[in-house]
């Protein structure tokens, strides 16, 4: 088993086919690799874009866009472990790695191993999706699109989901997220209230037929009347009327509450997804 550098076009071409067959789960690989396709997300130059083959078959694919950690497709065990061997080699140390359970925990372990650094459990995800939309009844207010009048607004917003969410962490370049969706006119929506916004969410362009809700936002003077669940519920039935036969979404197992608003819109549970995070081991033990 051999794991294949590849530059995007490539990657795109060969690995693409094997992300596609799971479509959900391995959304947010599909969506990284389109959006640098398009030119949404310019490439920054230190990506790394990761085949796994066995016999000639590709098995596996990851993809590394820092500062974040290796974002790994549902591979099988031996995939996952080499794909550990092979950035212990070919990277500097990494502080985290994502993907579905128990591929990332596989890869953590071994990682770990023969990085000579503690794996320590992060966040803890669920991946779920949906087919037709349960809207809440009883919510204040209506959605609409975000436009370039809110970018401050939705960079705000994005920037202290961040801090809440992952707390302590290097921030992305959110600018360049909410630059990338801004033009479209449909992947960013906000929840308003006598004309007050009052929560977001973010839509992904669809791909395989799949779009992601993500970036859900509701400061906390608003939360607790419906308006995220009214936000997402909107967002997914535009999503599905624009093209997309499924919706997909990522909830902190941390977050009870989140995840029983967006069960009650009608999303199911697909799979585990978890980051672990590396460190050195503790010199007095």
């Amino acid at each position: 088993m051999r794991c294949l550098v590849e530059d995007l076009a490539a990657f795109a071409g060969t690995a693409g086919a094997w992300l596609r067959r799971e479509p959900v789960l391995h959304n947010v690989l599909l969506t990284l690799v389109a959006d640098r396709l398009s030119g949404d997300v310019p490439l920054s130059g230190a990506e790394r874009f990761v085949r796994v083959v066995d016999g000639g078959v590709t098995v596996g694919a990851a993809v590394w866009t820092p500062p974040r950690g290796p974002l790994l497709g549902a591979v099988p065990v031996a995939a996952a472990r080499a794909l550990a061997e092979h950035f212990v080699r070919a990277a500097p140390p990494l502080a985290e790695v994502h993907g579905p359970v128990p591929a990332v925990v596989e890869f953590a372990r071994r990682y770990a191993d023969r990085a000579g650094l503690l794996a320590v459990p992060g966040t803890a995800q669920r991946i779920f999706r949906l087919d037709a939309v349960r809207p809440p009844t009883g919510v204040p207010g209506q959605a609409r699109p975000a436009t370039v009048a809110d970018r401050d607004l939705l960079v705000a917003w994005a920037e202290a989901f961040g801090a809440e969410t992952t707390p302590g962490l290097r921030r992305v370049d959110l600018l360049r997220q909410v630059d990338a969706r801004l033009p479209y006119g449909d992947l960013l929506w906000l929840w308003e209230v006598a004309g007050t916004p009052v929560s977001m969410a973010w839509l992904s362009r669809q791909v395989s037929g799949v779009a992601r809700v993500s970036g859900v936002y509701t400061p906390p003077e608003h939360r607790g009347r419906g308006f995220a669940g009214g936000c997402v519920a909107h967002a997914s039935r535009y999503a599905l009327s624009a093209g997309a036969t499924t919706c997909t979404l990522h909830t902190d197992l941390a977050n009870p509450t989140s995840n029983h608003i967006y069960q009650a819109l009608g999303y199911t549970p697909v799979a585990d997804a978890a980051q672990w995070r590396f460190r050195p081991p503790n010199p007095e033990r």
